[in-house]
């Protein structure tokens, strides 16, 4: 009897410090049970939800504005933190399946070549041995340094050629007005890693590029075929960005020099550095890899269409504080949070990119989140990829771009470019991107 006593007593003190650490503790459990960064990107467990790493308190469909957005802080940038505390509404959404959003094939390259990258030390990545061309897939599934993170979002893309086209930027100010529209298209044409758009691997004649890009202004009257042709080499140090600008109102081109990555587009918040979170040459730029983690990041499976193939605004979409923010839904996603240091004088002293892991890929720009930050290293802006729904291209699963956003914390003012995007249809030539195209388009 006296053991059994000392048996129940024991057991008592055992259930009673379980109880206390509970208590004291009470996502100590919980958090047990949510699988690794590491276990979701090996397909080893599904991603988590919001709901999941909230235990609860948040759920899927709940509103996050200013009041609860410390509830969730941890899952946002400190750009995205401060945009809801300035009025940004976000819709709690599931989380994606990266079935859904990356083509098979390109799944089955980036493991038929895993393991095989080699990269110089300017970050230029190659296949097996220097010299020889990346063939396609990402080259670093599991990176280990923010040079091998970037590398991911250069050499790894999973588009051969895109279209943006019509294009809308709405410029709204500080009290939610919007005042000015500018109305583009893009085009674009990669020539090494092709992987659906024949010729697959590399355009013979046309190695040492990687891609072709053409932008142009269609409205308003006074900037009209205002344009600007670019080249992107494979080697980046080796050879700088080519780029020629076609100014209508003179009828004559001009070399591109590389300050006017630093440039606004057409009097926006937007420099033209920033697209797709970072979009001039790597080679001006430092990188470190400070973590990896989960994060809200814009939803992939929207519930309707947000821009249609004319380029209007669905009628369903809201807005908060007058048409300054769009409300989206925004579910979790893993992620390399990279620190980006200027080598050269810049504008921003520090860019904190948001680079999507493998294989949960945004198709078009992997980049898909930035926090800007000015000469004194204050917050000064956000980048943000608008992701749609998933469409097909030959059957296969691709996501839809709708366009993106660029807000300047600092004096509330936003840049919305919405458009609907073409991936992999056209079968473009190389010449279909060029100096002549530029001319052709702005005439």
């Amino acid at each position: 009897m006296e053991e059994l006593k000392g048996k129940t007593a024991c057991t008592s003190l055992v259930l009673s410090i379980v109880l206390f650490l509970v208590l004291a503790h009470p996502c100590g459990l919980r958090g047990a049970d949510i699988p690794s960064f590491e276990d979701v990107i090996r397909g080893k467990a599904d991603l988590p939800t919001i709901e999941d790493l909230t235990n609860g308190k948040v759920k899927v469909g709940d509103l996050i504005n200013k009041d609860n957005v410390d509830t969730v802080k941890e899952y946002l940038s400190p750009a995205i933190y401060s945009g809801v505390k300035q009025g940004m509404v976000l819709t709690m959404s599931s989380s994606p399946s990266y079935e859904q959003m990356v083509p098979k094939y390109f799944i089955d390259i980036t493991e038929r070549n895993k393991g095989k990258a080699v990269m110089d030390e300017n970050g230029t990545v190659y296949y097996e041995k220097q010299g020889v061309l990346w063939p396609g897939g990402i080259p670093y599934p599991e990176p280990k340094t923010g040079l091998e993170v970037m590398a991911n979002t250069k050499f790894g893309l999973i588009w051969d050629e895109f279209r943006n086209y019509p294009i809308k930027m709405i410029l709204v100010d500080s009290t939610g007005k919007s005042y000015k529209s500018v109305g583009q298209e893009h085009r674009y044409i990669k020539f090494t890693g092709r992987t659906k758009v024949p010729p697959i691997g590399a355009v013979p004649g046309y190695e040492d590029l990687h891609f072709k890009r053409l932008v142009v202004m269609h409205s308003p009257l006074e900037i009209k075929g205002l344009g600007q042709y670019s080249v992107r080499y494979y080697d980046d140090t080796k050879y700088y960005d080519t780029g020629f600008a076609y100014l209508p109102a003179f009828k004559r081109t001009i070399r591109v020099s590389a300050t006017t990555w630093q440039d606004n587009v057409a009097g926006s918040d937007l420099t033209h550095q920033d697209g797709m979170g970072m979009q001039d040459p790597y080679s001006g730029w430092t990188f470190k890899l400070l973590e990896s983690k989960y994060i809200l990041l814009i939803e992939t499976k929207s519930p309707f269409e947000i821009v249609n193939e004319k380029g209007k605004i669905n009628e369903k979409l809201q807005f908060d504080v007058g048409r300054k923010f769009p409300r989206f839904g925004w579910s979790i996603w893993p992620v390399y949070v990279v620190e980006a240091l200027p080598k050269h004088k810049n504008i921003y002293a520090k860019k904190t990119l948001y680079v999507n892991a493998w294989p949960y890929f945004s198709a078009v720009g992997p980049c898909g989140l930035a926090d800007m930050y000015d000469q004194q290293m204050k917050l000064w802006k956000f980048y943000k990829h608008i992701n749609g729904r998933i469409h097909h291209v030959d059957g296969d699963p691709f996501t839809l771009i709708y366009g993106f956003l660029c807000y300047d914390l600092q004096v509330g003012h936003m840049t919305q470019y919405w458009f609907h995007e073409r991936v992999n249809d056209f079968n473009y030539k190389p010449d279909d991107v060029s100096l002549k195209t530029l001319l052709e388009a702005g005439r």
